[in-house]
């Protein structure tokens, strides 16, 4: 098992090795956002989920295996983040998946609150003691796990379960982080967005796209 500051330490090198393009793919990220909530299509759904699967296999990929090697992130994280990499792949050309704005009052200001504190997470992680480069950035994988299912669950029931499915094991598991595991407070974030996933997925089980 890491110890917190192996761990802190192994987040430093990665944000100074790779900041450039984290930056990078929080601005495309944010752009595509607004651009599926504002002019929601096939088009649209096509990038953000060509997005979505680079930005977890890339998390799963170079994260998981090059820079954090604990057990947990190379045997648990990435065959999770590469299974839902390829799950968006596949639903460019099946087109389960209909990214959208939700229509209930209550859903949009869920979702807009869960972007949100995806985007805080850095700021959120500050008064934790945690500042750059030892932070986690947005897209992240606890981060992008909060994102990825803030985008489905608005889209459900047009949504691939299968997808819902595999990416609430790693943001139930942000449950131990809510009692100090590795002094990363923030992830109660990705716990508490997990339960509301199962929700919503529980919710449109039964529903068809």
């Amino acid at each position: 098992m890491i110890s917190t500051a192996e761990f802190w330490t192994r987040v430093g090198v990665y944000n100074e090795a790779t900041w450039p393009l984290q930056l990078v793919l929080i601005i495309a990220a944010a752009i595509l956002t607004y651009l599926v909530f504002t002019r929601p299509g096939p088009k649209m759904d096509r990038w953000m989920k060509g997005f979505l699967a680079l930005a977890f296999a890339w998390n799963g990929i170079v994260l998981f295996l090059f820079f954090l090697k604990n057990p947990i992130s190379m045997f648990t994280g990435t065959p999770l983040f590469i299974i839902v990499a390829v799950l968006f792949v596949v639903d460019i050309f099946t087109q389960e998946t209909h990214f959208r704005f939700p229509e209930a009052r209550w859903k949009q200001v869920v979702t807009l609150l869960w972007i949100l504190l995806v985007l805080l997470y850095p700021v959120i992680g500050w008064p934790l003691g945690h500042t750059f480069p030892q932070v986690l950035l947005p897209l992240f994988p606890c981060p992008l796990t909060v994102f990825a299912l803030a985008l489905v669950a608005a889209a459900a029931p047009k949504v691939d379960k299968k997808v819902f499915i595999f990416l609430l094991p790693w943001a139930l598991m942000g449950l131990p982080k809510c009692f100090g595991s590795l002094d990363c407070y923030e992830d109660c974030i990705l716990f508490a967005s997990g339960v509301y996933g199962l929700i919503e997925l529980i919710r449109n089980w039964k529903n068809r796209p």
